[in-house]
This record gives structure tokens, C-alpha cells and sequence, in this order.
């Protein structure tokens, strides 16, 4: 390029990454409709799942009753290397194995969906093995899902991207000091980047540690898309598509990473025998919307609330 512009003077080499980025960003009518349909296949491929698992099996036989599910719909392919981690395995963001065996009492994060006619849908559920939460599942499951709930209530034409993002935040920190996980809902940990706090002090609030991601990202010819609420001034716009995903991961190692400081060791001694009360516990879920002049629609519509959860399960498949 640089060679071109010297033999041609006034040639002037511009990136259109950017405003490549913004014409994806906004979904046509046509493009929603291919997301819909690569959203309802990936549903179906969620309630196979919730009809099938049980004690015994193993992380793969939910892999397969999903990916099969999609082709049989007429997906593709998945629209990304489908996440089934059960356990520990629940807390590892990107976990793709799906080796373990299913045992009964823990829970699986299934993080799969298809994609159709080019276009990515992205949908999680957390699924109990036995059929039924735990009461310290339920709790922390409730969270999660209240958190997801408020997200959804801050999102529309118009409304603030980053309010949607805060008010998950802020609902998580609650719960989660409530089970005695953070010491407050403001409660602050000293990070390995203490410039990180001057930068963005909502990041080293303690509820950061088990909520380590944000809660949204653009659907579209990628799982991760452009989305115009994200440029400009940051808010919803018609056309726009998108997550919503919420997560809260428990393991007592996100203590032991921390810096070795007088507050991280304070922190650490308080909430120690909480952490391993819901050790190993991951929890998300995760649906797609679309931003609509009207409203939101919520396009992913998988059972996700606790009682839904339990009677989908109920209503399983024999094992063969």
C-alpha cells in the first residue's frame, strides 16, 4: 500500500474496518430473520438437552443431542465450539472438552447454539444433572437470573447500554454479599493493576471477582458482532441484536490469585468459608435479543427460570 500511494500522489489509503463495522452493526429485516430462525434452532437444541441429561452420562452425550438437533433443524453447523462443563468445569469460561462425567448434585453450563443461513445465534443454560437445584444452587442460580432480569429491563430503543451492564453488576453484588461471598456490595479488592481502579473503579469492586465478564456483545455473521448501541453515544437502536449473559463463577482459586495485600488477605479470611460452601459452582445464562422501535424481543425463549428448568427436566427421555 505504501508503495502504491508513492507512484500515485494524492492517492489517500483509508481502514474501512470501521465503517464496515457500522453497516454490520444494524440487522436488516432480512438478517433478523435469519437470527430468529438460528435462534429458535438453537432453543430446540437446548430442550433436547434439558429432555436428555441425567447422572451417567457424559458431557459429549450433551454435545451430541444439541449439534445433532441443529443440523436436524437445518443449522450449518454450531455457530461456535459448543461449552458443556459440568462441575468445576462449569467455571471455566471457555471450557470445550465436554469429556466429564455427569454426576449426580452438580450442575452443567451448556454455552451452544447454531448458525443459520450465515448468522450466529448464542444461548447458555445451567442444567442440574439431577433434575432439581440444590438450595445453595437455587440461591446463587436466582441471582443470576434476577440479574439477567434487570439487564433486560434497562435495554430498548434509546435506553443506556452501559445501565443495562451496571444494573446486572449491581444486582449480582447484592446477592452475592448476601451470601456472604463480598464483604459489601461496594466492597473493593486490590487488583494486580491498581491503575485499573483509577481508570475504572467499578472493576475492583470484590462482586468482580465471581462475575468475570461482561454481560453483552452483537450477533450476526459472527458470534461477536458490531452493534450500533456500542459506537457514539451508547445507547439501544432499532436493529440492533444481542446478548444478555450474566454469569457468577465460585472456585476458591480466584481468592488465591489475588495480590498479596493487607486488604486482599482480609477479604480472603472473611468470605473463605463461603467460597467453599459454593465451591465449584459456575452459573450463567444466557439469550438473544433483538432491539426492535418499539421495545425488545427476546428471541431465545429456552426454559430459564428455575421452575421451568426443573419441569423441562421432569419431562426427560429414558436413557438408552
Amino acid at each position: 500500500m505504501r508503495a502504491l500511494a508513492q507512484r500515485h500522489a494524492g492517492l489517500v489509503v483509508q481502514d474501512v474496518d470501521s465503517v464496515v463495522d457500522r453497516l454490520r452493526a444494524t440487522k436488516s429485516p432480512a438478517e433478523q430473520a435469519l437470527l430468529r430462525r438460528a435462534a429458535e434452532i438453537s432453543v430446540a437444541g437446548h430442550k433436547a438437552a434439558m429432555q436428555l441429561i441425567a447422572p451417567g452420562l457424559h458431557e459429549y452425550d450433551l454435545q451430541a443431542v444439541l449439534e445433532y438437533t441443529f443440523r436436524r433443524q437445518g443449522a450449518e453447523r454450531p455457530a461456535y465450539g459448543s461449552i458443556v462443563g459440568t462441575g468445576a468445569n462449569g467455571t471455566q469460561l471457555h471450557y470445550m472438552k465436554d469429556r466429564e462425567l455427569l454426576k449426580a448434585g452438580d450442575l452443567v453450563v451448556i454455552d451452544a447454539a447454531a448458525e443459520y443461513g450465515g448468522y450466529a445465534a448464542d444461548v447458555t443454560r445451567t442444567l442440574p444433572v439431577s433434575g432439581t437445584f440444590t438450595a445453595d444452587q437455587r440461591a446463587l442460580y436466582q441471582i443470576v437470573r434476577d440479574a439477567q432480569a434487570a439487564a433486560e429491563r434497562n435495554s430498548g430503543p434509546g435506553k443506556s447500554v452501559q445501565a443495562a451492564q451496571d444494573s446486572s453488576v449491581d444486582v449480582r453484588a447484592k446477592g452475592l454479599a448476601r451470601l456472604g461471598l463480598i464483604e459489601s456490595p461496594d466492597a473493593q479488592f486490590d487488583p494486580p493493576w491498581p491503575a485499573n481502579c483509577v481508570e475504572r473503579p467499578r472493576s475492583c469492586r470484590q462482586v468482580m471477582l465471581f462475575a468475570i465478564h461482561g454481560i453483552s456483545h452483537g450477533l450476526g455473521l459472527a458470534v461477536h458482532d458490531p452493534m450500533l448501541g456500542y459506537y457514539d453515544a451508547r445507547v439501544f437502536r432499532p436493529g440492533d441484536v444481542f446478548t444478555i449473559e450474566p454469569g457468577i463463577y465460585v472456585n476458591t482459586r480466584l481468592l488465591d490469585i489475588l495480590p498479596d495485600t493487607p486488604r486482599n488477605r482480609a477479604f480472603a479470611a472473611k468470605v473463605r468459608a463461603a467460597v467453599l460452601r459454593y465451591q465449584n459452582t459456575g452459573t450463567r445464562i444466557e439469550d438473544d435479543y433483538i432491539v426492535t422501535p418499539t421495545g425488545l424481543d427476546w428471541i431465545t425463549p429456552a426454559p430459564r427460570d428455575i421452575a421451568d428448568v426443573e419441569a423441562a427436566i421432569a419431562h426427560r427421555s429414558p436413557v438408552p
